[in-house]
């Protein structure tokens, strides 16, 4: 990192407020930082006319941005899932005797429901499914 050099900046109180109601959205955690980031920013906007591409690249960085956030979020949100479908699973395979051959053609005619359906059959569904004449 480059060493910082102390000038004498001096700016209006409008301004302090700005930066400072602003450092959590610019991600910096000081004035100093959000000051370079504002003169890095200002001065690439200045030269848009010889880099055109400094628009895109700044879009293309914040749609980076959040799109690792929403990995982040369904992330999260897929662990949880998979924890409660163990819990699911551990409870049914403690109750249910089934045996090989029928627990092998159980998962196949899923696949191939879900694949049907374009989704997970419903409660309801599976429920009618498993009380009616047809079986696996």
């Amino acid at each position: 990192m480059n060493q910082r050099v102390k000038s004498g900046l001096a700016v209006t109180q409008k301004h302090l407020s700005l930066c400072d109601n602003n450092l959590r959205k610019a991600e910096a955690d000081s004035r100093n930082a959000f000051v370079e980031k504002a003169i890095e920013f200002y001065a690439g906007y200045l030269n848009a006319r010889e880099n055109p591409n400094f628009i895109d690249e700044i879009f293309a960085l914040k749609v980076q941005q959040k799109v690792e956030q929403i990995g982040k979020s369904l992330g999260t949100g897929q662990y949880k899932i998979a924890v409660e479908l163990a819990v699911l699973s551990h409870i049914a395979a403690s109750q249910v005797r089934m045996t090989e051959s029928e627990l092998r053609r159980l998962r196949e005619n899923c696949a191939d429901e879900v694949k049907r359906l374009g989704s997970v059959p419903t409660f309801e569904q599976a429920y009618r499914f498993q009380h009616s004449n047809e079986r696996y």
